[in-house]
């Protein structure tokens, strides 16, 4: 019997129990935030609990495990659809669902560990379509309104924790940065022999000329964008082996990350986190940081890219922290300094967008906390990095995925 646990068939059932035993919820109501009417917020407050207690599958995940958690680390994982172009951010939203979940989900918020919270939003935001030398009026997309709704899967830190250490173990080895660029190492030739076709169509142009100089300035602004974009994989290729591979092989995976956390230009490394009375003076370093960045590299900053922001936390041994005060810590300085824009700028478009004035946003932000010891880094360091916009799960969640799949193949 001992055996049989220890085997794939085994692991399978073990699998099959942690989904079960998983709290998954979709509500249909706008996120709503802090500053929203009483009423609103009461409306979505109802919504939620009613979901939490009417759900069928939610029900059998209480009798099956003990929800709320008393003590236990939770992985959250969030999902805001906002019917409104112009709805919460999703570090607001964050802030209104996190507490609104002490009670359903955990009996602190503090105990969440492992934090992914992403916001969509309607499709037919106006994009403009005009190429260089056509006249043609911005193109507005249409589609069905797919409606407001939050998305909540809520699972122990440990459930997180057995995936990644099974995934380790499959007989093929599955890298979660393959799963959204399809391969999981490019050759650095290719990347740049296509920024050298761009290098050499833009001598074509004469930057004095006035009609020229415009063609001149587009391929430079798109060579910028590739750029930028280059720099995001190369953070989540980091921010991926450390969510995913760290907890397994801590010490070989810190080793090969650490060099990295020194060089990339969207890693940033912001010090020990504030403690009580050091918010001003944590403000000022994480901008003199951010503004140092930015002057140094002036061609991946201020971003043409979208963004999301990746973060880690290496906590204090028994010091808990609430992972959505780091993100709004954080985040209003990343978005005044840095200026991550809701839509891609790319050098193409015929009129040049004014970056400084682009409407900016955040698609998600992605944050775990872990021990200290796991590293050489000080008690209460947070790094942050600005990862590729178009990931919709968790690094976490998507290893997970793999094993779901990989386990339901080989015993259906």
């Amino acid at each position: 019997m001992t055996h049989f646990w220890q085997s794939d068939a085994g692991e399978h059932i073990r699998l099959h129990r942690r989904r079960m035993a998983s709290l998954r919820v979709t509500v249909k109501t706008e996120a709503p935030t802090k500053k929203m009417r009483r009423g609103s917020q009461e409306k979505a407050r109802q919504a939620l609990r009613l979901a939490f207690e009417g759900d069928t599958l939610t029900s059998y995940a209480r009798k099956q495990t003990n929800w709320p958690k008393p003590r236990a680390d939770i992985a959250l994982d969030i999902f805001v659809n906002s019917g409104s172009r112009n709805g919460a951010r999703i570090d607001s939203a964050c802030k209104w669902l996190l507490d609104e979940l002490t009670g359903l989900v955990y009996r602190d918020d503090k105990q969440v560990k492992l934090l992914f919270a992403r916001i969509g939003r309607p499709l037919n935001d106006p994009e403009s379509l005009a190429f260089w030398g056509e006249d043609a009026l911005p193109v507005t997309k249409v589609v069905e309104p797919q409606g407001a709704s939050i998305s909540i899967t809520a699972q122990p830190r440990s459930s997180v924790l057995h995936d990644l250490r099974v995934a380790s173990n499959l007989e093929e080895a599955w890298d979660p940065h393959k799963a959204v660029y399809g391969e999981s190492r490019r050759s650095p030739f290719y990347d740049d022999f296509e920024r050298d076709v761009l290098l050499d169509y833009q001598t074509l142009f004469d930057p004095d000329d006035e009609e020229q100089g415009a063609r001149f300035r587009q391929i430079a602004n798109q060579i910028d964008y590739r750029d930028q974009a280059r720099q995001q994989k190369h953070v989540d290729l980091v921010f991926s082996s450390l969510f995913t591979d760290l907890p397994v092989d801590r010490f070989g995976v810190w080793r090969a990350a650490r060099s990295r956390l020194a060089h990339s230009p969207y890693i940033f490394d912001l010090g020990t986190i504030p403690e009580r009375g050091e918010s001003e003076e944590f403000q000022q370093r994480l901008r003199r940081i951010l503004e140092d960045r930015k002057h140094r590299f002036p061609g991946l900053l201020p971003l043409r890219a979208r963004s999301g922001v990746s973060m880690i936390l290496f906590e204090k041994p028994g010091h808990s922290k609430d992972l959505d005060n780091l993100v709004r810590q954080t985040l209003p300085a990343i978005l005044d300094v840095l200026r991550p824009p809701r839509h891609d700028h790319q050098g193409w478009l015929a009129d040049e967008p004014d970056l400084s004035a682009s409407q900016v946003d955040i698609p998600f932000i992605e944050i775990a906390a872990i021990a200290a010891d796991q590293s050489d880094m000080p008690q209460g360091s947070l790094v942050l990095g600005l990862s590729g916009a178009d990931r919709y799960s968790s690094w976490w969640s998507l290893v997970g995925d793999y094993v779901a799949r990989s386990l339901d193949d080989a015993y259906p």
